[in-house]
């Protein structure tokens, strides 16, 4: 199980985030991540090395054709982070994959085109649900608000200590 401050302080830095979302592409050189981000390979290693320390990131030591061995580094989980923050209400969850869950088979696409089709459309799905979800956890706000509003008004003033 992540923990929800450790994730949150580590994507609160850009660079971080960054060198995150390079690493989700593909695992990367330091010096590779240094130049794609345009930050210097000392704040680069810098960050790798916090992300290492508390478990988002992994480095391995790979053969290189051009010299010594090099360390190449991965992120080590996934997961989605959610903040709701309303009225009388902030809450923060991680929803992580489920080890040993159910693998779903790669789909097959049979082109390019298919394949760009099918995301936009599992895009635009998730997008629904999103909208859908906000409203969900606006309604229940809204119903919380409105029954402490009559617990409120029904209780004398010595009860609502």
């Amino acid at each position: 199980m992540m923990d929800i401050d450790m994730i949150l302080s580590m994507v609160s830095n850009p660079t971080r985030r960054r060198i995150l979302e390079a690493l989700v592409r593909e695992p990367c050189y330091p010096l590779q991540l240094s130049k794609e981000i345009g930050v210097s390979q000392q704040a680069i290693m810098k960050n790798l090395d916090l992300l290492e320390k508390n478990g988002m990131v992994v480095s391995h030591q790979v053969t290189s054709s051009i010299g010594p061995m090099r360390a190449m580094y991965a992120p080590t989980s996934e997961f989605t982070l959610v903040i709701d923050m309303r009225n009388r209400m902030f809450v923060a969850n991680i929803i992580e994959e489920e080890e040993g869950g159910v693998q779903e088979e790669t789909p097959k696409t049979e082109n390019l085109d298919s394949a760009r089709q099918e995301i936009s459309q599992i895009d635009r799905e998730i997008e629904a649900l999103e909208r859908e979800r906000s409203a969900l956890v606006r309604k229940r706000e809204q119903l919380i608000y409105s029954a402490m509003s009559k617990l409120g008004s029904d209780m004398t003033y010595g009860h609502r200590d």
